[in-house]
């Protein structure tokens, strides 16, 4: 996946407002978007992330760091 789509999915996924999110976004994760955040990583990076680690992060480049960079061109 491409880094631009992944931004898209994530802003998707968390209801982003701002147009243009980058690596430095803060995020807040909700209920609803925690279950979407684990089944957006398990079908397309088939990575786990359980509830404790969803509640540690603070941004998007948490978010990559869990994709893993050699899965974000």
């Amino acid at each position: 996946m491409n880094k631009d789509r992944f931004f898209d999915e994530i802003k998707d996924i968390l209801l982003l407002e701002d147009e243009n999110i980058n690596e430095k976004t803060p995020i807040e994760v909700d209920s609803m978007s925690s279950l979407l955040l684990i089944a957006f990583f398990d079908e397309h990076f088939s990575q786990t992330i359980t509830q404790e680690k969803i509640k540690e992060l603070k941004n998007v480049s948490d978010l990559m760091e869990i994709a893993g960079a050699n899965n974000l061109k």
